[in-house]
């Protein structure tokens, strides 16, 4: 595997911008978290980080958040249903279906 080299340069506040090569090779887009982690060898290496990884921010909407709270409040008030096998399950799904069918008519 070919080594590829970038060279940053440091403005007069210690800033530097990556290349952009390397932000696409990193995966980065602006706001990214980036950690400088010093290796065994002394050396430095820039690895991508995040709080919340992008494929799980829906979890921090508000509205969402409502939903989760909401079904936690369900759960601790034992407003809750449960079934032990995948029949019991499939009965289960289909009693709420019904309930949403004889809602929807009135």
């Amino acid at each position: 595997m070919p080594v590829t080299i970038s060279y940053i340069t440091l403005d007069g506040k210690g800033r530097a911008t990556l290349p952009e090569d390397v932000r696409e090779s990193l995966g980065l887009i602006p706001g990214d978290l980036v950690l400088l982690e010093k290796t065994d060898r002394g050396t430095y290496e820039l690895v991508p980080a995040s709080l919340v990884p992008r494929d799980q921010l829906w979890l921090l909407h508000p509205a969402v958040r409502r939903r989760v709270e909401a079904g936690e409040a369900d759960v601790a008030a034992g407003r809750v249903s449960s079934a032990a096998t995948p029949e019991g399950a499939q009965a289960l799904l289909d009693s709420l279906k019904r309930k949403n069918v004889k809602r929807a008519r009135r």
